[in-house]
This record gives C-alpha cells, structure tokens and sequence, in this order.
C-alpha cells in the first residue's frame, strides 16, 4: 500500500463530530436493548450480506429489508433531524417499541454527549454530558437536550465566516450541513447538491443555495468574499427587474395602441376589418368617428334648445306663483279681517288692514308718482278712512251679524282654493325644474362623451405617429441607461469577486491538491478529475462519462472534503460521513471495490495512536473486499431471513397493508 497521503498532515486527532456507540432500546423500564453497534473513528462498513441459503425466496434473498436506510435515519434522528421519513420509521418502530427509542454517545467538537430519542410521538427527548445511559434514562443526569441541539448548531454553522445565504440572507442551520453529511439512498448519488428526495431541506432557492453553503463550509467564502457576494446578487436582481422593466415599456406601446383601437372601434361600432383612417370608399374608423361626433353635436344643439323652452317656461309658471302667492295671501288677510268683525276686535282689525294694504301695494314708493306711498294724499286719506271703516263695518256686524258671518265662510273657501291653487302651481314648478336639470345633465354627458371621444381619437393618431416614426419613449431611454449603469456596476463587481478568489488560491489549491490524490488513487493514474471551484453542479469532475463516473464524482467529492476536514483548520467539516449504499447507484464493482480501499488507507495513513480525524459510515449489499473483513471496517452484518440478524431483530411491518393473508 503507498502513502498516497503523505503531503497531508492531520490538523487534528479527532473528526469534530462522530458517533461512538448506538444503542436501539426495547425498553427504558426496565432497561433493555434490542442491538448495540459499536462505531469507530475511521471506515465503519455495514454490511447487508444476501442469503446463505438456496432455499431463501427471492424476497428473502436480495439483501434488502434488514435495515440499512433504517440506520441511516436513525443517525440523523440522534443528530437532531425530524424529517418526514424519520417520523414514518418511528410509527413503525413504535408499534414494535411503544417504550423504545434510539440512544447514541455523541462527540461534539470534544464534547461527549449521551443522547436518547423515543419512537413514540409523545416522549421528550434527552441529552446530558454525563458518564452512562442509565444516568440519563432514569433522570439522574439532568435533561439538557436544548443544549445539545444549540451544541450543534455552533460547532458547524457557528463556525462559518456568515451564517446567511447572500441574496435572501436564510440563516444557515445544522440540518443543512447535515444533510449533505448523510446522504440518503433515494437520491441514487446523481448529483453532488443533490442531498434529499421529496423532504425538502427549506432552502429558498433550491439550485443556487446548496453551492454556497458548500463553498462556505470549505473555507472558500470569508467575509469580504461574502460581502461581494451579497452585492452581486442584489445588483444582478436589479439587473433582472431592470430588463423586466424595459421590457414591458418596449411592449407597453403596441399594447396601448391595441387597447385604444380596440376599445374605440366598440365604442363607434366600427368592424376590426375597417381601416383606421378614411379612404376613397367604404367606412373606416375615422369616419364613424366623426360621423359621432357630428350626431353629438346636434344633439346638444337640440337639447339647448329644448333647455331654452324649459327654462321660459319655467319663468312663467314661476310668475304665476308668485301672483298665486299673493292671491293666496290677500285671502288670507281678507278672513282675517272678516273675522275681526265678527269678534269685534279692532286691533286686528287694523292691523290685518294694514297689512292687507303693504300686499297691495299701499306701502313704500309709488313709481308713478316718484313719491313715497306716506306722501301720496290718496293712500293718506285711504289710511285715515280706516277708523271710519272700523266704525261703519263694526256698526254694521252689530247689525247684520249672520250676514257677515256667511261672507266669512265664503272667504275662507275662497282661501282654500286659493291656497290649494298656489300649492299645485308649486309642485308644478319642482317638476318643471327636475325636467330642466335632466336636459342640463343630457347637454352636460354629451359634451363630456364628445370630448372623450375627441381625445381618444387624437391620442389614436399620435400613437400610429410614434409607431410609425418608431422612436423610444423618454421613460424606455432612462430604463436602458439605467440597466447600463447596473450591468457596469454589476462586472466591477464580478471581477473584484474574481480577484478575491484569486487571493484565496492557496485554499483552493489544497483542494485541487487532495483531489487529484484522491482521483489518482481512485482511477489509477493522474489527470482524469479536478475540482472546479465555484460550479453549480459538478465541483468535483471526473474525465469520463456514464452513470458510474456519476456517482463517482460524487463520491469523491464527499471522500475529498471529508479528507480536507481532517487536515484544514480553514474548514468547517464535521468530518463525519455516511453513505447509504452508493453500490447500488449504478456504480462498477471495481470503482466502489476502489472507493472502500481508498476510505480504509486514508484512516490508516491518517491514524496515530489509534485515532482517526474522520468518521465515515457506508452501508452496502455488495460485499467488501476481503481485505476489509477481517480487520475490524466491518461493524454490523445483517442479513435477510434470519431475525437475529435484522436490526431490529425483528420485521417491523412483515406485509404490507392490504396483502395480509385470507
């Protein structure tokens, strides 16, 4: 075996995370265990062998079913993931297990944690720094769980130089590194950011943020690269809200000379098939336009006039009001005195005649006689006349008085029609004027219907004008000025991000370095993978094509960071590792017979003293090489058939609901 490794010195004796013993508990009370595994710093292979036995059925015999992906989610449960698929794997394991749960003794960044997670839903998780399980169990090691998952969080996302996404600034959490720390089988290693199936890791932008989170935790992003970063990802949406923009004004004008055409042709009843402007023959657009407003403005003349009528009409039935009002009022006066008569009341008498006289005219200025009504001899000897007046009509009620009683009758009848008289000509009068305001309204929308048609015509013709002449609009000229200062701003910025790269070269180097040691291992010779810093999908790349070197490239860029962690203080890698079996994922015996061997020099070439900075778990059906099955890699067998050899010593959903036995 060469020394493969030996330009790279461990920075470290310990990986920063890696789990030590896992405990699948049947029973808190009393204590019992259904399997303890035994982990290790260094390669730990679980191994699903497929059935001794020829008589074994085909369901039997596969290798699957023993509880390999079951292992898997029961590491990210213990490391505090709640997914989907782990809330599925406890129901099962709850029906089997109601009092059960997995336990784990955990390091943290040199911290030794004891961890216990119930299966059931309603139990409360429990972690302590204490010495021994049954400590925490039975609740004398206080439960310090918060603790634990805040542990998490700080030893990896806390050690990052930001823990925001430039560009939506999402904070970073321990479950997205954890994620790409254990890879689940369903994604078939088809892509190296691809982590999860249908769980979904809460990353806004699905394509784009995994990258960074990576980028971040090698070391590649500090704070100043952050910050470019930050500010190209704002300029380049204003960029893209920029083109957006002048996008939709270059469109803006054919859309409104749509709409305006469209909308006047409804408006005139003119055909889409007639021409905009007026030709030799046949009716077009202009025509019906002003053949529109022509019939508005003799329709206004005719509605003019008729206001005319309304309104001459109107004055005279208001003169006939008024003349009514009077009548009605001298009535009035004229039962007044009658009736002063008949009560012998002289005061009202007088003063009702008085009165009576002001109605008629009898007081103020004669224009006649250019005098006032007091200086005119005939009102002065009307006026004096009144006390005879009272005297002879008062003389005279003594003596006729039925007489005048009947005559006090007739004048209130006559008040009455009078005043009914008066009350028709006023209701009249509110007719006539509400007829005035309708055709003063009619005038009014006609003249505003004119105008906008008017107006709609004339924005019409400028609008075919700027097509045809086919200039920008001011606000399209300001919107391409303003996207080429953006788009300026935005390369200053991608080259000043090119330059800090370039100063970073040293850490992207090493990478380059261990990956075309790890390749050279891998392949066999130098030059056929590289790592590519900063690419969306494939930072690690492997020369050949097919499914294989798929999810080679894969492999080996998890098995080159996992390295890196161990020998870079600049990354954040928990240095810890689990792969569930990337055999199946269409990769060649001779590649993944490769990949084990390599995994299992670099713990020895590594190792001192017995300790192994890196912690990797790979499950597998395929059997390792027969170099690793003896030298303690192996840390679990399970096998199909045989319940002994399950992980939970038991199926814990023999068949599935609907093909139980008849």
């Amino acid at each position: 075996m060469s020394n493969w490794l030996k330009a790279c010195e461990p920075v470290r004796a310990q990986p920063r995370l890696w789990v030590e013993t896992l405990w699948l508990v049947e029973s808190r009370e009393p204590l019992v265990f259904t399997r303890t595994i035994d982990l290790h710093a260094g390669l730990n292979i679980v191994w699903a062998k497929e059935s001794a036995s020829s008589e074994a059925s085909g369901l039997s015999s596969a290798g699957h079913g023993v509880g390999k992906t079951s292992l898997c989610l029961l590491l990210r449960y213990v490391l505090g993931d709640d997914a989907p698929a782990i809330a599925t794997l406890r129901g099962k394991a709850a029906g089997g297990f109601p009092k059960g749960g997995v336990a784990a003794q955990v390091h943290v960044d040199g911290s030794v944690w004891l961890v216990f997670r119930p299966y059931g839903a309603y139990s409360q998780p429990m972690a302590a720094q204490c010495d021994a399980l049954n400590q925490l169990l039975q609740g004398t090691a206080a439960n310090d769980f918060d603790g634990y998952s805040h542990a998490l969080e700080q030893f990896s996302i806390g050690r990052l130089a930001t823990r925001s996404l430039p560009g939506t600034n999402q904070p970073l959490e321990w479950r997205h590194l954890l994620a790409w720390c254990i890879r689940e089988q369903r994604t078939r290693f088809d892509g190296f950011y691809h982590w999860r199936e249908g769980e979904g890791l809460g990353f806004k932008r699905s394509r784009r943020d995994p990258p960074l989170l990576v980028a971040s935790v090698l070391g590649l992003v500090d704070l100043e690269l952050d910050r470019l970063l930050r500010d190209i990802e704002a300029k380049q949406k204003q960029v893209e809200q920029c083109k957006e923009r002048i996008s939709e004004l270059e469109r803006a004008p054919t859309f409104a000379l749509t709409h305006a055409d469209r909308q006047l042709r409804l408006r005139v009843k003119s055909e889409e098939d007639e021409p905009v402007f007026m030709t030799i023959v046949g009716e077009s657009l202009e025509s019906r336009v002003q053949a529109a407003l022509q019939a508005a403005e003799l329709e206004e003349r005719r509605l003019e006039r008729d206001v005319e009528q309304a309104e001459d009409v109107l004055a005279g039935e208001q003169v006939r009001l008024h003349e009514l009002n009077k009548a009605r009022e001298l009535a009035e006066l004229t039962v007044g005195i009658a009736k002063s008569l008949v009560d012998a009341n002289q005061a009202d008498f007088e003063r009702l005649t008085n009165e009576r006289d002001q109605l008629e005219g009898l007081e103020g200025r004669c224009d006649h006689g250019n005098v006032e009504f007091n200086a005119c001899q005939h009102i002065r000897e009307r006026k004096s006349a009144v006390n005879m007046t009272w005297y002879r009509d008062g003389r005279q009620a003594k003596a006729t008085a039925p007489e005048l009683a009947e005559r006090y009758e007739a004048q209130m009848r006559e008040f009455d029609r009078a005043a009914k008289t008066a009350s028709e000509q006023a209701h009249r009068i509110s007719e006539k004027k509400a007829e005035l305001r309708r055709l003063r309204v009619r005038v009014a929308t006609s003249e505003s219907s004119r105008a906008l048609l008017k107006q709609s015509w004339s924005e019409l013709q400028v609008q075919h004008t700027q097509r045809a002449i086919g200039g920008d609009t001011a606000e399209l000229v300001e919107a391409r000025s303003q996207l080429q200062e953006f788009e300026t701003a935005l390369n200053a910025l991608r080259a000043a991000e090119l330059s800090r790269r370039s100063q970073q070269s040293s850490r992207v180097d090493a990478i380059k370095a261990l990956t075309a040691a790890v390749s050279t291992r891998l392949l066999g010779a130098a030059g056929h993978a590289r790592f590519v810093s900063g690419h969306e999908f494939r930072p690690f790349q492997v020369a050949r094509g097919g499914e294989a070197y798929q999810v080679l490239e894969v492999l080996l860029g998890d098995i080159v960071c996992l390295l890196d962690s161990a020998v870079s203080d600049a990354s954040s890698h928990p240095g810890f590792l689990v792969h569930d079996c990337p055999r199946e994922a269409d990769m060649s015996e001779r590649l993944y017979r490769e990949f084990f061997l390599a995994a299992a020099e670099a713990a020895k070439q590594f190792g001192k003293d017995g300790a192994v900075p890196f912690q990797f778990i790979v499950t597998t059906t395929s059997a390792p090489p027969l170099e690793l099955q003896g030298d303690g890699a192996v840390v679990l067998e399970l096998e199909p058939g045989v319940d002994e050899r399950l992980l939970f010593r038991r199926e814990l959903m023999p068949t599935l609901p609907g093909f139980e036995l008849q």
